[in-house]
């Protein structure tokens, strides 16, 4: 995975057209969390445009990806409140407690070790800072079907988890399951793939490597005593219907959590 996210044209194109307007809904929700000023760090920052989006907000901003080959093009927006570092999720290069906020943009899905993502998000932010996390539902049963409603109107380069009416209907139903056992579950169970680096296929979350669900990270934070501040936040209409009535089977996630004070208090 390393050496793909480093050397992969094609996957830096599709970057490419992830677009302010394709951003903005993730930037407004981290805004609406953070207090001007405030020291965010950005993980998987990618080509380093929504870190730019967020330090023109009047943030100060480190935004980091794996891949120095992304960030490359991050150069053009470097400033005195933004800066950017290629480093890894799972061993940041910063100091316990350093930023205000830590908020990621798809990047969870990728990693393929969560736990260990998730523990250097909570070591870097400071007491009583947040955690956003907004990417995929990837154990959503609404996805497959997503894919068949591609399927229909003739976007078959688009689809990725179910390309006939069966598959569709089978992994609906195996997605329904695996989202009711991990409600059952008083822990999380992350559950990993095989990620498919195959450049002709980029798109769809197809070089995954962890079937994200926002229930694996409520399970998680709540053991570590944070506070989840916004369990789903939906965007335009069918997203706030959706984010209402079904948070935790819905296309996306988009959470937010708040770390205690002190070491042991629940906030």
């Amino acid at each position: 995975m390393r050496r793909f996210y480093l050397t992969s044209e094609v996957y830096l194109g599709f970057l490419r057209r992830h677009d302010e307007g394709y951003l903005r809904p993730y930037v407004d929700l981290v805004s609406a969390f953070a207090d001007p000023g405030e020291l965010i760090l950005e993980l998987g920052c990618g080509n380093g445009l929504s870190s730019m989006m967020l330090a023109r907000k009047g943030y100060r901003v480190v935004g980091t990806d794996l891949s120095p080959f992304f960030l490359a093009e991050s150069s053009r927006w470097i400033g005195p409140d933004l800066s950017y570092i290629a480093c890894d999720a799972l061993e940041l290069p910063f100091k316990d407690e350093s930023f205000d906020l830590v908020c990621s943009n798809e990047l969870i899905e990728h990693l393929p070790d969560v736990k260990m993502g998730l523990d250097e998000m909570m070591r870097v932010v400071k007491p009583g800072g947040r955690i956003v996390i907004v990417g995929p539902n990837l154990c959503s049963p609404i996805l497959p079907l997503m894919d068949l409603i591609k399927k229909a109107l003739g976007r078959h380069d688009e689809i990725v988890w179910a390309g006939s009416i069966g598959e569709g209907l089978k992994l609906c139903l195996k997605n329904f399951l695996i989202s009711i056992g991990k409600r059952l579950s008083a822990r999380p169970r992350f559950i990993y793939r095989e990620p498919d680096l195959d450049d002709k296929v980029i798109g769809g979350d197809s070089d995954s490597s962890y079937l994200a669900s926002p229930i694996d990270l409520e399970r998680y934070f709540k053991l570590r005593g944070f506070r989840i501040e916004r369990l789903c936040v939906g965007v335009g209409i069918k997203g706030k219907i959706m984010a209402r009535i079904m948070p935790r089977m819905g296309l996306y996630i988009s959470m937010v959590f708040k770390k205690p004070h002190k070491a042991g208090d629940r906030v």
